[in-house]
C-alpha cells in the first residue's frame, strides 16, 4: 500500500512527466537529497541531516564505508528515530546494489528505517527488498513503500565520531568529499 504524497515540488511540475523525460536525468543525487532534506527533514530544531556520511574516523583496506545520508531525529519522544538513504539514479545501479546485500548491512545497522531514492518510475514497487523502503521523486516527493521499523543497538563510537566529523565539516563551510565514483556517459 502506497502511502499519501508528502510534498509538492513545484520547481519538477512542468518539466517531469515521467522516467523517459529530460527532467528525468536532471535529478542527480545532489537534487534528491535536497527534495528529501526539505520534505522529511526540514525542521533543523528536530532533525540532524547528514550526507555523505563517512561511517568511522579510519579507512578499512583503504576504502571509505559512505552513507548517502543519515538523519537522526534529536527528539527523545520519536525513539531518536535513524533513517538512512541510499540515492539512486539508474537502474542499472539499483541492480547492482541488490546483488551486494552486505553494501547496504552498514546503513541497516545503524538505522530504524532504510530508504532507497530513486526518480519516479524508476522501479517497480516488488523489487525493494523486504527490509527496505522506497522513497520516489517526480511531481510530488513520495513514500511509495515504507520502510518497516527496525530496533537496532544505538551507533557505535566511531560512527559518532564519522557524524561529528561531518557536522564540523559542514560548519566550517569545508564542503564534504564526494566519494570517488563517477558516471560514465555512454556514447552513441
Amino acid at each position: 500500500m502506497a502511502a499519501p504524497a508528502i510534498g509538492s515540488l513545484e520547481v519538477l511540475t512542468d518539466s517531469f512527466t515521467g522516467p523517459n523525460d529530460d527532467a528525468f536525468e536532471a535529478l542527480g543525487p545532489t537534487t534528491l537529497l535536497d527534495i528529501i532534506q526539505a520534505c522529511f527533514h526540514a525542521r533543523a530544531s528536530e532533525w540532524i541531516f547528514l550526507r555523505e556520511l563517512r561511517v568511522g574516523t579510519g579507512f578499512r583496506n583503504s576504502a571509505a564505508q559512505r552513507l548517502d545520508a543519515f538523519a537522526l531525529n534529536c527528539f527523545a519522544h520519536t525513539s531518536m528515530k535513524r533513517v538512512c538513504y541510499e540515492v539512486k539514479t539508474s537502474r542499472a545501479d539499483f541492480l547492482c546494489e541488490i546483488k551486494q546485500p552486505l553494501k547496504r548491512r552498514i546503513g541497516l545497522r545503524y538505522s530504524n528505517e532504510f530508504y532507497f531514492v530513486t526518480p519516479a518510475g524508476l522501479l517497480n514497487t516488488s523489487e525493494i527488498p523486504i527490509e527496505c523502503g522506497l522513497v520516489e521523486v517526480g511531481t510530488y516527493c513520495r513514500i511509495t513503500v515504507p520502510a518497516p521499523w527496525r530496533d537496532t543497538p544505538g551507533p557505535t563510537w566511531q560512527f559518532v565520531a564519522g557524524m561529528l566529523r561531518n557536522q564540523q565539516k559542514s560548519f566550517q563551510g569545508t564542503p564534504v568529499k564526494q566519494p570517488n565514483q563517477q558516471r560514465l556517459p555512454f556514447n552513441d
